[in-house]
């Protein structure tokens, strides 16, 4: 679900504006690889969930650290349907 959130949001800002997609794309991989490097230096959504907003656009990751894995549950726009994802943590 994430994933396909993530590709709605690159189409939807290339409809926007010419390279905005890509910019978007470009700031949410940065953010995930800063998420890889330092995962519980993040702010906390919730008692396992964490959080990082993106630069400059109005969403979030949001993500749990289980074990030695990361698993991005949204990438959220942070003024609609807010709490939608919660559906999809166990």
């Amino acid at each position: 679900m994430a994933a396909k959130e993530f590709d709605d949001a690159i189409m939807w800002y290339d409809q926007q504006s010419e390279g905005l997609g890509k910019r978007f794309k470009k700031t949410v991989k940065n953010s995930i690889e800063k998420i890889r490097n330092n995962p519980e230096w993040y702010l906390k959504e919730s008692i396992d969930l964490y959080k990082t907003y993106i630069p400059k656009f109005p969403y979030k990751v949001l993500f749990t650290v289980e074990k030695h894995e990361i698993i991005i549950w949204a990438i959220a726009h942070m003024h609609r349907k807010p709490w939608y994802w919660q559906s999809r943590i166990r």
